[in-house]
């Protein structure tokens, strides 16, 4: 007798079964092929309705009331706002891939808090390429607007005159002021640096500004930077710090030094503890940036060029001098609020 019929185990299967079995499998095969077919028009239908927001980091008070403003802003405009940036204020590698990432799958929009003043402009170009609208905020880069290209920027120029009077009327016109935090790669902060410069010059020409410090990455060594600072000036009677990194190196160095109240700190952009640090009368002010008005804006604006509506290329948005006087007012309250239930 045939082996095959002997072991009744190892029969191969009757015709009927084998087109099942491959009938089935055709089946699974289309099946999977339907799935992803579907997820991949899920994708692009939710690129179509999605503004990813990129900004310098996250975490920061700055950069929060920023998110909240976007996102308010897209309920509105019924867009998805993606907020991703990298978890490091310098790492502007991770902030290309991110970009890079939202021009490949074609997002609605972009909108963008550069890193650096040059390395974001081939994505960006990219990304207008293809027709997608972008918005930069915080700082402007050496791309003209239009052309679906636009800038929601706070107001450098005011915030370096800002703190120029300020600590003009502070050391009563005399004395001497060290910057913190110079960064040549952000136009911000040379335009702040400027323009406080410029004040101090024309304004109080007996205060005299005794050194300038590059930028740091980070506030330990921003802190570093400013004791070293405080011990080769002596007597230094204040110090300017262009953003946040650099005015938390300068809070922490008077604390160390013992330099509290005798030199006076005026600083920008917000931050929890520059907040707290001002209650606390360490230091004077701080001018901080509405960026929640600028994450609203920025939203509204690549929502607009969208729908083919005609968008102001450039929008410089106030920012507001925060001191001990005013810190506790409605109206600087609802700009460094993070309350997702506020509204615009």
């Amino acid at each position: 007798m045939d082996t095959w019929a002997r072991d009744k185990n190892m029969r191969p299967p009757e015709p009927k079964q084998s087109v099942i079995y491959a009938l089935a499998i055709s089946l699974l095969i289309l099946f999977l092929i339907f799935v992803f077919e579907w997820v991949q028009q899920a994708q692009i239908l939710a690129s179509r309705h999605t503004i990813a927001f990129i900004p310098q980091t996250t975490g920061t008070e700055l950069w929060e009331a920023a998110h909240v403003g976007a996102q308010i802003a897209g309920q509105r405009t019924g867009f998805r706002v993606y907020w991703n940036a990298p978890t490091r204020d310098d790492d502007v590698q991770r902030q290309i891939e991110l970009i890079d990432a939202a021009v490949k799958k074609h997002d609605a929009g972009l909108i963008v808090a550069p890193i650096q003043y040059l390395a974001l402009i081939s994505p960006l170009r990219e990304a207008l390429a293809r027709h997608i609208p972008v918005a930069v905020v915080s700082t402007s880069l050496p791309l003209p607007p239009g052309n679906g290209l636009v800038y929601l920027l706070s107001d450098d120029e005011t915030a370096g005159r800002l703190a120029a009077r300020r600590l003009g009327s502070l050391l009563q016109g005399r004395g001497t002021i060290a910057i913190l935090g110079i960064n040549p790669n952000l136009t911000a902060l040379v335009i702040r640096a400027q323009a406080f410069e410029a004040t101090m010059a024309a304004e109080f020409p007996a205060i005299s500004i005794v050194d300038r410090r590059a930028a740091s990455p980070a506030s330990a060594e921003a802190g570093e930077t400013a004791q070293d600072v405080l011990l080769e000036h002596p007597g230094l009677d204040a110090v300017f710090g262009l953003n946040s990194t650099a005015t938390e190196g300068a809070l922490t160095a008077v604390r160390l030094l013992h330099k509290t109240p005798a030199v006076r700190i005026v600083g920008c952009d917000q931050e929890l503890d520059l907040m707290e640090g001002i209650r606390q009368g360490e230091i004077d002010a701080i001018i901080v940036q509405n960026s929640y008005s600028i994450g609203f804006q920025a939203v509204t604006a690549v929502a607009a060029e969208r729908d083919g509506q005609t968008v102001a290329p450039q929008v410089l948005v106030p920012p507001l001098l925060v001191t001990r006087d005013n810190i506790n007012t409605p109206e600087v309250q609802s700009i460094l609020s993070v309350n997702w239930r506020i509204g615009q």
